[in-house]
């Protein structure tokens, strides 16, 4: 870490080693409100209403959505992901929903305030240089009953994120289709159980540092879970 600073892997096994000794560094992010944040995202100028607009949005989503198998190399399971970048899609309901975006991102880092950890050290860096930050791809994600997310991080990331769209009636029994941080998605001695669960609501936007472990939890019944994830970095 000390060469490498920005290495979110590094620093998720970090605080995977820390939670296996017992020491208390190693849920520290994950209690941190500042850290993890949801937030809802406002509804732009030019819909009717805001169910309208998240309807605007998923339907371009659901258009770009044509696999039938999750892609073999990420961490979806029982779904589809898209491969364009979602943060230049020419989509009226995009374009708003990603100016939305920003204004939340903003926020985020604005409340973030100051602190010893990476993703703090790493807001100030940018601060100072007057610098700004960028989105670094963003795709979305159609889960099929059944489907989950397997635990991961970002490792080209800074900050990383969930925003959700449309969820299935099941996620009012937790935990299904909720999201689960600090769970490892490598092996452990004892396995580590999550340490957070954050409850997926249509409309809102969960921010986080890219080194947390994350996935979601399998749900049932008949209904698909659409969301959209981003990564951003310094500009």
């Amino acid at each position: 870490m000390q060469h490498h600073p920005a290495d979110q892997g590094a620093y998720a096994l970090l605080l995977t080693a820390w939670r296996l000794l017992n020491d208390p560094r190693g849920g520290e992010p994950y209690d941190d409100d500042r850290l993890i944040r949801a937030m809802p995202v406002a509804t732009p100028v030019g819909w009717p209403s805001r169910a309208a607009w998240l309807a605007d949005c998923a339907a371009a989503l659901r258009r770009r959505h044509g696999w039938r198998a999750h892609p073999l190399d990420q961490s979806v399971r029982m779904g589809s992901q898209t491969q364009d970048d979602l943060s230049r899609a020419a989509d009226p309901p995009l374009r708003a929903l990603f100016a939305e975006i920003s204004r939340c991102v903003e926020g985020y880092l604005a409340h973030l305030g100051s602190g010893s950890d990476p993703t703090r050290l790493r807001a100030t860096t940018v601060a100072q240089n007057g610098q700004g930050w960028r989105f670094n791809g963003a795709w979305s994600v159609l889960l099929r009953p059944g489907g989950f997310h397997v635990d991961h991080i970002h490792p080209q990331g800074w900050l990383s994120s969930a925003l959700h769209l449309e969820m299935p009636p099941e996620v009012a029994h937790p935990p299904q289709g909720w999201l689960a941080f600090g769970r490892p998605g490598i092996a452990t001695r004892p396995s580590l159980p999550p340490l957070r669960h954050v409850s997926p609501k249509p409309g809102h936007l969960v921010l986080f540092p890219s080194y947390c472990w994350h996935g979601t939890e399998p749900f049932g019944g008949t209904s698909d879970r659409l969301t959209i994830a981003f990564d951003i970095v310094p500009r």
